[in-house]
């Protein structure tokens, strides 16, 4: 029988785009309708990202571009961490509010959602390898853009960026590969790819795209295959280029990470449990959900793409066997599946001492291109049961109708190796659930098959139902009240107008985070809990035994917030504001300015030296200071200090002194920082283990440190000349036609 056709409305690519996001809105229903937010708890998404986010607003708001943030630790380089994604252009739009509203920051999460969606969907359609059907194409989009590795990432919308590239950077191997006109187009979504800013999902895209450029080159034979690899490699490098000015900075902060740190040996862990194959049919087997999940300490994601995906996965790729185009998708679903297993793997074993590999040793996050692969799969099995023979489509039915009836008298006794009641309970109903979408499948696919429209429809939107109902609660959770309980203690601290940083005891930090105050403008020595943070700040920060140490003076603390009732830190250290029903503030009177003057110098050669004699109790911050490689002084003098600005990325001092010293800011030592003394540029010095030290001879003297990292002037010269090269490939392309 012939297939219906659909109305005109529907007949449009752009159609399909309204769809998703049609679609998109019904699974973040509990946001619009019940007015919950994601993720649970704060998450990597207000926890670290918002306090960056909110820092940069606040700074555009004001006329500056940050790049350096020196509210946290004793400063941070924003700009070189990806994670936090100032140049990922999807980020922009939220720069443009301060403070930035909450239900931008949920919009702009949900968002990847439907860019992977859309993306996948136009891949199916477009690409010269596919021209699947719209149905076909819808179900691929569904199925990747509500798979678990979305749903676990919410929290983390760089991690979600970089998969929602994925199938647009595919799609312009695509085109490029054919035609010289779409390079330009080609480059665009492999920048995005590199400039959604997680280093591991955008390690595993980039490798995915490659191996998809190879595979692009070798099926066009010789002398195609030449010409193919010259437009690709064109392609991808225009496209590192655009994303150079992220690139680079990011390169050269790798090293001085809390993760670089890491020994080899002791790389390990957030591997995919061969277990957990289990959970590409039901995700409730080993939990849904930080709370739910028993299998592992870290909740791991699954990989699930939807029960009646995987079913559709099946006609998918047997049913194209014979067609090269599916070995792709088979063998980087294969391939993805045993890198994710990391170490109890054939893959990572081998690739764990080169570089970028050794840094991202978290390899269960590699499933997502088995989600990648499923979701190709399942739209290819969607399409082939549309044009397979009665036999096979009865084949097919049969099969289903079997593995459901399984499904569902095995389910009691499977269930059993989930370690409680409830967990039991929720494996089961997974089970059972899985074994009715089995037979819902069957009858839809039979449907589909005989051409009817309902069948082809109603299996995309028992998909939907399938990933809406088991995913769309999963991390969301109502949104909290603002918490005003410590607006007293804050406007105590801002009636303070002076230079100084507020510390907060690790006790403190469940109701009133170190965030919390960053947002609100003061200075803290703790950062976000960013796993990529600067190490040597951070070991300096915490190996100071306490507060009253000689070394803590000089992180330029003037306040600590502590709990309700403790007592004073030591001599020097008392209460100062106690009117907070949960913490007091204490004020610490031995402090040491944020900068100030040194005559005496103690010369060291790295920064284990430097560390030991600054963690001396006999250490005298205020007296001398140990340099890294710097200048010997031994001297006295006195001289006074005047701020004349302090930003996020320029430090502006006046300085006198009656003899040659050394000037000493409590930030963080980092290269990128140049100074100069009355416009001729000195060096900065690492000094007192992990700060920085500019030499100042005897007068009054300008000093002025700006944060001008050459590897971003680089990455800059290489974007505008990959910007120039796609201008020049349009216009030749023009003059051509």
């Amino acid at each position: 029988m012939k297939a219906k056709r659909l109305p005109r409305i529907l007949r449009g690519d752009w159609a399909g785009g309204l769809l998703l996001a049609l679609f998109a809105a019904l699974f973040f229903w509990p946001l619009w309708i019940a007015g919950y937010r994601f993720p649970k708890g704060s998450g990597d998404l207000w926890g670290q990202l918002y306090p960056v986010w909110s820092f940069v607003a606040e700074w555009v708001h004001r006329g500056i571009f940050p790049l350096w943030n020196h509210r946290m630790m004793g400063g941070d380089p924003i700009l070189a961490e990806g994670q936090y994604g100032l140049l990922n252009p999807i980020n922009w739009p939220l720069f443009l509010f301060y403070p930035i509203p909450e239900w931008l920051v949920l919009l702009r999460g949900a968002l990847s959602l439907w860019l992977a969606g859309t993306g996948l969907y136009l891949y199916l359609r477009r690409s010269p390898l596919w021209r699947l059907g719209r149905a076909a194409a819808l179900t691929g989009a569904v199925a990747y853009m509500f798979s678990d590795p979305f749903i676990v990432h919410l929290g983390h919308p760089q991690f979600n960026d970089a998969m929602a590239w994925l199938p647009w950077a595919f799609l312009g191997v695509d085109w490029a590969a054919r035609q010289r006109r779409a390079i330009a187009a080609a480059a665009l979504p492999v920048a995005m790819l590199l400039l959604a800013g997680h280093g591991q999902a955008s390690l595993y895209g980039a490798i995915a795209v490659g191996l998809y450029a190879i595979w692009q080159v070798a099926e066009g034979g010789w002398p195609e295959g030449l010409r193919r690899l010259g437009r690709l490699a064109l392609a991808g490098g225009i496209g590192i280029a655009l994303a150079a000015p992220y690139l680079l900075p990011g390169l050269e902060r790798l090293p001085f990470t809390e993760r670089a740190g890491v020994p080899l040996e002791q790389r390990g862990g957030y591997e995919f449990p061969s277990a957990m194959i289990i959970d590409f049919l039901t995700p409730l087997f080993h939990g849904r959900g930080v709370a739910q999940f028993w299998l592992t300490p870290e909740r791991l994601e699954s990989g699930y793409v939807g029960a009646i995906a995987l079913f559709l996965a099946i006609p998918g790729l047997l049913g194209n066997l014979r067609s090269r185009r599916i070995w792709f998708p088979a063998g980087l679903g294969a391939l993805s599946f045993a890198f994710a297993l990391g170490h109890q793997g054939p893959v990572y074993p081998l690739l764990v001492r080169f570089p970028f590999f050794s840094e991202s040793w978290k390899t269960a996050r590699a499933i997502y291109l088995v989600s990648f692969a499923l979701a190709i799969l399942a739209a290819s099995g969607m399409d082939r049961i549309t044009r397979a023979s009665r036999r096979a489509v009865w084949l097919w039915v049969t099969g289903l109708a079997l593995i459901g009836l399984l499904l569902w008298l095995g389910a009691p006794r499977w269930a059993l190796a989930a370690p409680d009641v409830h967990p039991r309970l929720r494996a089961l109903t997974g089970l059972r659930f899985a074994a009715l979408l089995a037979g819902a499948s069957a009858l839809l696919g039979w449907a589909t098959s005989r051409g009817r429209l309902w069948g082809r429809a109603g299996m995309v939107l028992l998909l939907l139902a399938e990933l809406v109902a088991l995913g769309a609660l999963v991390e969301t959770e109502p949104t909290p009240r603002p918490d005003t309980t410590h607006a007293a203690a804050l406007a105590f601290l801002h009636s303070d107008p002076n230079w100084f940083r507020v510390d907060v005891d690790p006790i403190v930090h469940g109701f009133l985070p170190p965030v919390f105050l960053q947002m609100d403008g003061f200075e803290v020595p703790q950062g976000t809990g960013n796993p990529m943070e600067l190490r040597e700040f951070n070991i300096l920060r915490w190996r100071i035994p306490s507060v009253t140490h000689p070394a803590y003076r000089m992180l330029g603390v003037k306040y600590l917030i502590v709990p309700k009732g403790a007592p004073p830190g030591g001599e020097g250290i008392w209460p100062v504001f106690v009117d907070d029903p949960l913490v007091d503030i204490h004020l610490n009177t031995l402090a040491l300015p944020r900068v100030w003057l040194v005559y005496r110098t103690e010369v060291v050669g790295s920064y284990g030296e430097a560390l030991e004699r600054v963690l001396d109790e006999n250490f005298r911050p205020e007296e001398v200071a140990i340099v890294q490689n710097g200048p010997h002084l031994n001297g006295t003098g006195q001289g006074k200090i005047e701020v004349g600005y302090y930003g996020p990325n320029d430090v502006v001092l006046h300085v006198e002194t009656d003899a040659p010293a050394l000037l000493v800011l409590s930030d963080t030592f980092y290269p990128g920082w140049r100074a100069t003394v009355d416009g001729t540029p000195v060096p900065i010095y690492q000094t007192n283990a992990a700060l920085r030290g500019v030499p100042v001879p005897a007068g009054a003297h300008r000093v002025e440190m700006h944060f001008r990292p050459r590897t971003l002037q680089i990455g800059l010269g290489l974007a505008a000349a990959g910007g120039l090269a796609c201008l020049a490939l349009w216009w030749m392309e023009r003059r051509r036609r």
